[in-house]
């Protein structure tokens, strides 16, 4: 009589058992994993104007060199939807590619922010809203007002090169009548993905705590409008450079509010150029995308300057 031993029993159990799991339906391939690259250093173009003593601005080129794990990119208010119809528009024409700046920062070791004020309520159970949250506290310098918006300041700039007190909505809704102003917005665009490590907020507080506790050296501000949040908002451009922040605009992720009825009755991107040229000229340097996804800058369809 044959006899099977218990050696030859127990691989045929496993096979049978190999062969019960795989008609079932589970998946025997190894998960991939995605693996992050983070460059000891990025290389940034910088544009800057300085003013010289005849009266006039020259452009200044600089190439610097950062740590990745020491730079941070600050999205501001980029809304799934605004009053002005057309800015909303912008914005969906912007957002994809900022997302593929964002992903490739990510990819470097950049820090990335989400600041889409007025719309923490949406976020509260998000993880990255409740981390940025319990951040440890920093505190500012005395009488700083951290958490405040930063208007124009007559004693460090010049008045903005546009008028932009009608609102800046270019164009009339689709109903054909002037856009209303309203809060419109509810949470952050969609096509603008928030990864486990990136951050949430909307507070100038927690924006520096932040900043203080990840020892963050590079701050780049994106987003929108240059001639009011970018400047005015209390993690944004003006209460950065006054806390001695080294704050950078990516101007080519932005857009402004500007209605080019108005003064200096200039094309609208034109009127963004020169608020791009105001930021230069008073409150920090300016960059491209292209140096961190190596792609042309990007450029609005509608703007047929180049």
């Amino acid at each position: 009589m044959f006899h099977i031993s218990k050696f030859l029993w127990l691989l045929l159990i496993l096979f049978v058992g190999f062969v019960i799991y795989r008609l079932v339906g589970v998946d025997w391939e190894e998960e991939t994993v995605i693996e992050t690259f983070s460059p000891e250093v990025m290389e940034v173009n910088l544009r800057s104007r300085d003013e010289g003593a005849d009266g006039n601005w020259q452009l200044i080129n600089q190439t610097v060199r950062w740590n990745p794990a020491k730079t941070a990119f600050i999205v501001v208010d980029m809304w799934n939807e605004h009053w002005c119809e057309s800015a909303t528009q912008r914005v969906g024409e912007l957002a994809p590619r900022m997302n593929e700046v964002l992903n490739e920062a990510r990819m470097q070791g950049v820090t990335i922010v989400h600041a889409p004020s007025g719309t923490m309520t949406f976020y509260e159970s998000y993880p990255q809203r409740r981390k940025a949250k319990e951040l440890p506290y920093h505190q500012a310098p005395e009488g700083f007002p951290i958490n405040e918006w930063c208007y124009l300041d007559p004693e460090a700039e010049n008045p903005l090169p546009i008028d932009d007190s009608d609102g800046g909505c270019d164009k009339p809704c689709a109903d054909g009548n002037p856009c209303v102003e309203r809060t419109a917005w509810t949470k952050q665009t969609d096509a603008l993905e928030i990864h486990p490590a990136d951050y949430i907020t909307d507070q100038g507080q927690e924006v520096f705590n932040l900043l203080a506790e990840n020892d963050i050296e590079n701050i780049v501000i994106m987003g929108v409008h240059t001639n009011m949040c970018i400047l005015g908002r209390p993690f944004a451009i003006r209460q950065l450079a006054k806390l001695g922040k080294n704050v950078v605009l990516m101007r080519d992720m932005t857009d402004s509010m500007y209605n080019p009825s108005q003064y200096p009755q200039v094309s609208h991107f034109e009127g963004t150029d020169l608020v791009i040229e105001h930021v230069e000229k008073f409150w920090a340097p300016t960059m491209v995308s292209s140096d961190i996804t190596g792609k042309p800058r990007f450029v609005f369809a509608e703007d047929v300057r180049n």
